[in-house]
């Protein structure tokens, strides 16, 4: 009596079937990994922001004087090749400055400076706007103080990064004694 051996492998067509069914399922999850991948960025770059009004906070804390946070720092013109580029000033002692550190991330909140007192509370910023009241009639004497052409506003100590490719917001709450309060996700607007 012989006995035959069965044979115990795949077919080059259940094969090819595996590996077809395995590539469409990767062509299909390869867009929502890359919106994963840009989401874990905005996350990042939202806490990195987040720390770095602690550190400005600890610092005015420590040495007991006020600290600027700068939200903007200046441009340079490359004179060989034109470019213009943000250069943001090193850290120092009494001066911290933050920018974004990718293309796809703006800050599209108010970009004023944020200065922490030496208790380590964050000071009321404010902007100039157009006095909505402003009488620019001619035959009236200029008034500066009673009819101002421009009034200052008040701006919140609420931040908002956005990435506009994925659509996706995070926005930083910090609080008037200089604590992040909160980081809540969102829409750009």
């Amino acid at each position: 009596m012989q006995q035959t051996k069965k044979n115990q492998g795949f077919t080059l067509i259940e094969l090819i079937v595996t590996v077809a069914v395995m590539a469409i399922i990767a062509m299909m999850a390869a867009p929502s990994f890359g919106d994963l991948v840009a989401r874990k960025q905005l996350d990042t770059t939202a806490r990195d922001f987040a720390l770095i009004f602690g550190e400005t906070r600890g610092q005015a804390i420590s040495l007991r004087k006020p600290i600027m946070l700068k939200l903007t720092c200046p441009t340079e013109t490359d004179s060989i090749t034109a470019e213009t580029k943000v250069v943001c000033p090193a850290n120092t002692a009494t001066s911290f400055s933050w920018i974004s550190p990718r293309d796809d991330i703006e800050l599209t909140s108010d970009a004023i400076d944020v200065v922490f007192s030496g208790l380590g509370t964050a000071k009321q910023r404010t902007k100039m706007i157009d006095n909505p009241n402003y009488d620019d009639d001619p035959n009236l004497p200029l008034d500066p103080v009673g009819n101002p052409e421009k009034i200052e506003k008040i701006v919140p100590l609420t931040f908002t990064i956005c990435n506009a490719d994925l659509g996706e917001s995070r926005t930083i709450l910090v609080s008037k004694i200089g604590t992040v309060d909160s980081i809540t996700s969102g829409t750009c607007s």
